[in-house]
């Protein structure tokens, strides 16, 4: 009687084991497993006591191991994926290279942007300095010639016509470059 109790409560305790194991367990397995035959009961009906128990349980662990195959597999995508993952190494650092060197570019670019507002500045205060220049010695020429001295005057005109010339003469030279 005791033992045809305990052998009761077995079956029951291998039901609900059978049936959490159907409910919880295989459906992890078939989401990590996508490729294996992963069904409710493995290998079909339950297990009877007996020498087909020990079969079962043998080809349930069978199942779950990974072949020799699998592992191989699995072992060539980690060795593409490295590979891949150095490519991609390396091609991020040419990107951040040429990164760098079009903030370079670009800062350069701000500093020529820069020296050329500074440079049409002063051409500027240049050309309003020749333009004062040339007043002043026009109205140099002008007040020599009215006070009477005819001999120095075609001579300080030659000069300040010479001096003229030499201001344009620089400003196209300054307008090559």
């Amino acid at each position: 009687q005791r033992a045809h109790e305990v052998l009761q409560e077995l079956r029951d305790i291998s039901s609900m084991a059978m049936e959490y194991f159907d409910e919880k367990i295989v459906p992890i397995l078939k989401r990590k497993l996508p490729g294996s035959d992963v069904s409710g009961r493995l290998m079909g009906p339950p297990p009877v006591p007996g020498p087909f128990a020990a079969l079962t349980t043998m080809q349930l662990f069978s199942k779950q191991n990974p072949s020799r195959q699998e592992v191989t597999k699995l072992q060539q995508q980690v060795k593409t994926n490295g590979a891949g993952v150095t490519v991609l190494r390396g091609e991020i650092s040419e990107l951040r290279t040429k990164v760098q060197e079009h903030r370079n570019s670009f800062n350069q670019d701000q500093k020529l942007l820069e020296q050329t507002q500074i440079i049409g500045e002063q051409n500027a205060r240049l050309a309003e300095l020749e333009r004062k220049l040339r007043e002043v010695m026009e109205s140099a020429v002008g007040n020599s010639s009215g006070s009477g001295q005819n001999e120095e005057s075609p001579r300080k005109r030659k000069k300040a016509a010479e001096a003229i010339d030499s201001l344009r003469k620089s400003k196209r030279l300054r307008n090559r470059k």
